[in-house]
Parts: C-alpha cells; sequence; structure tokens
C-alpha cells in the first residue's frame, strides 16, 4: 500500500513539474514565403519596418496567404490596363504585363483611416537575387527599367493603383535603408577627474584659487 501511494505521488509530482515547465508556442514568424497561382514571394510581418507609407496611412497588417491570394488575382487581372502606358518599358525592357510569371514579389500590408486593408507588392526580375536575400529585408532599386516595379492594392476598393516602373538603366543599384537617427547617449564623466569651476572668474586648479 506504501509503495502504490508512494508511486502515485511521485507520478502526481511529475505531472505539476511538467505542466510548469510546459510554455505555450507563440508564433513570431517575421518573414513567410507564399506560393500561388503564377506567384512565388514573401510577405512581411506588420511589425517589420519600412522607410514608406501609404496615403492616409493608420497602421499596419501582416497579410495573410488568402489576403495574398486575393490581391494577385486582382493584380494579374488589371496590370494590363494599369500598365497601358508602359512607362520605360519597351525596348531591352520588358513589358511586365507580358512576364508577370518572371517576378518574384514582396508583400507589405497597411491600413488606412478607412480601415482598408493595402498590400504593397514589390516586383523583381534579378537572377542574382538569392531566396534568402529576398527574405531578408524589403528591397528597392535604382535602374532596371520593366524588371523592377512595385504598386498598391486595396483589397476593399478592389483598386489597384499606384504603379512605378523603375527608370532606365543597365545598372541595378540596391537602395540601402533610411538611417534613422538613435538617442542621444550621454557619458559618464569620471569620478576621480577634477572638476573645473566656472563662475564670474574661470578657475582651472588649485592654484588659481587665490583670493584677496
Amino acid at each position: 500500500m506504501k509503495r502504490l501511494l508512494f508511486a502515485l505521488v511521485i507520478t502526481l509530482f511529475g505531472v505539476v513539474v511538467s505542466a510548469q515547465e510546459y510554455v505555450e508556442p507563440v508564433e513570431k514568424w517575421k518573414v513567410a514565403e507564399v506560393w500561388g497561382n503564377n506567384y512565388h514571394g514573401w510577405s512581411f510581418h506588420q511589425d517589420w519596418e519600412v522607410d514608406f507609407t501609404v496615403e492616409g496611412q493608420d497602421g499596419r497588417f501582416t497579410p495573410t496567404d488568402e489576403e495574398i491570394a486575393d490581391a494577385e488575382a486582382l493584380i494579374q487581372k488589371r496590370i494590363a490596363y494599369v500598365n497601358r502606358d508602359h512607362h520605360n518599358q519597351g525596348g531591352m525592357c520588358p513589358i511586365i504585363d507580358e512576364h508577370m510569371r518572371k517576378y518574384r514579389r514582396q508583400y507589405v500590408g497597411f491600413t488606412n483611416d478607412r480601415g482598408d486593408h493595402i498590400i504593397w507588392a514589390n516586383f523583381l526580375w534579378d537572377d542574382n537575387l538569392t531566396d534568402e536575400k529576398l527574405a531578408s529585408d524589403v528591397l528597392l532599386t535604382k535602374g532596371g527599367c520593366g524588371r523592377f516595379w512595385h504598386l498598391k492594392c486595396n483589397l476593399a476598393t478592389r483598386k489597384v493603383y499606384g504603379l512605378e516602373v523603375n527608370e532606365a538603366g543597365d545598372e541595378v543599384v540596391y537602395l540601402p535603408r533610411v538611417q534613422k537617427p538613435g538617442p542621444r547617449i550621454s557619458k559618464s564623466k569620471p569620478r576621480d577627474r577634477k572638476q573645473k569651476v566656472r563662475k564670474t572668474g574661470i578657475i582651472h586648479g588649485p592654484e588659481d584659487k587665490v583670493f584677496n
């Protein structure tokens, strides 16, 4: 009986310890790779800092797979009309709506003051870019014309707008992040250092402390 009671106590103790040590896992991803019909890209978490905004911005959100699929369907359906002027395209520069499968994407979610969900989509056609690089940060570029462009898609109003295609140029420059100034840090002074006294006159040391 005593052995049975002892075994029961040990079992209960083990259950209690296990319950105390168990921590409910929390998903803390910042970038998610997404695939769909004719698209492949990376979705950036709402906490990911970016160097740009959208009009009427009121916040950020993390695009879901369903929202990205919805945005892609709208973009692929309307890109030919939105791109009807073929700005920075033609000749050696590709017409973007004729090569949609060539581009890998990056997605950033914004909310405006009406509560609409807006997805900013970045399109990049660079065979030298690795998946690791595309997942490391939102990439902004100069040059490359129709190989690099971005636009916005308002999921509430179903509007695709704000198309910006890079300027012409064979050399593609990946723009550095905008460096924001950090907080000013005051350095503490050594305690053994003699402080100078500054009043009406200037006293620099003991030899100057002469009063008539």
